[in-house]
């Protein structure tokens, strides 16, 4: 989160495809076990297009998907600005109903994630992004009076072992 000399407050969503780097593992373990049957494998040659054609679909899936998700989000007094690799989508202040700020964390490391949902007229948004104490105010600050703005502080858990 950022509030720069334009009074705008930015956050920054970190990416990772965690689903398509589990579902291409799963591929790749499945090109070696074939690999590893070797040619005396019935249907072996099928076995291993089909398994490189679905690593490839996921790549490139993922590749395509990644440039749509929402990178960062800001808001200014007059608009939202969602940013993705691809595009800006941006949102007037008048279509704005209401900004939920939800901070999440476990008692081991503290306070870790700040989630953003944005409510407009034609839709809505969530996003996570590194925990920023700050956030909720500084968009409470900045958003003019007919927004809503809602801050949660949950309460801490304990974190999972496995």
């Amino acid at each position: 989160m950022g509030v720069g000399t334009d009074q705008s407050v930015r956050c920054e969503v970190p990416y990772f495809p965690a689903a398509a780097v589990g579902i291409a593992l799963l591929w790749i373990v499945g090109l070696v076990y074939v690999g590893l049957l070797g040619p005396s494998h019935p249907g072996y040659p099928w076995d291993l297009l089909i398994l490189c054609g679905l690593l490839l679909l996921t790549v490139c899936v993922s590749l395509i998907r990644s440039r749509h998700v929402v990178r960062a989000v800001e808001f200014t007094k007059s608009q939202v600005r969602l940013e993705s690799r691809a595009n800006v989508r941006t949102v007037r202040m008048a279509d704005v109903r209401a900004v939920s700020v939800e901070h999440t964390g476990d008692t081991a490391s503290g306070y870790q994630a700040t989630s953003l949902r944005l409510e407009w007229r034609d839709g809505a948004r969530s996003v996570s992004c590194d925990h920023d104490p700050a956030l909720g105010q500084a968009i409470r600050r900045l958003l003019p009076s007919h927004v809503a703005v809602h801050e949660r502080w949950d309460q801490l858990h304990e974190p999972s072992t496995g």
